[in-house]
């Protein structure tokens, strides 16, 4: 990802554009988000097939202290692949669909970890 944006923060409902490496856009709104048990969760509004061969996903962000004042992340989701009909595509099956968001995620937890490791 290559930029977030939200001009409604964290209100419940509120809308976020990421950008992605390469340009393309998806939109997620957010469903929750509860700073005393550190979790949010989101699910995508308005996706791109060619970025992410989702046609729906809803994801959820756990922090919970960890040993010796750091922290455990969890993120975890559910999704639809990008076509759900009998026979998709390999580009929208259940496969493509796994690994970009596993990929997506995974990516997001190493940028959270780089930035909240040179924050100490």
């Amino acid at each position: 990802m290559s930029a977030s944006e939200s001009p409604e923060g964290n209100t419940v409902g509120a809308t976020r554009k990421l950008t992605l490496k390469g340009g393309a856009t998806i939109t997620e709104d957010l469903d929750e988000y509860d700073p005393a048990n550190m979790t949010y969760s989101y699910r995508l509004d308005e996706g791109n097939l060619e970025a992410l061969p989702v046609s729906f996903y809803s994801a959820t962000i756990k922090v919970e202290p960890g040993e010796n004042g750091g922290s455990t992340v969890e993120w975890f989701g559910r999704l639809y692949r990008g076509d759900t009909g009998n026979f998709p595509p390999e580009n929208l099956n259940d496969e493509a669909a796994v690994k970009a968001v596993s990929t997506f995620f995974k990516t997001g937890l190493e940028s959270l970890k780089s930035k909240a490791e040179h924050k100490s």
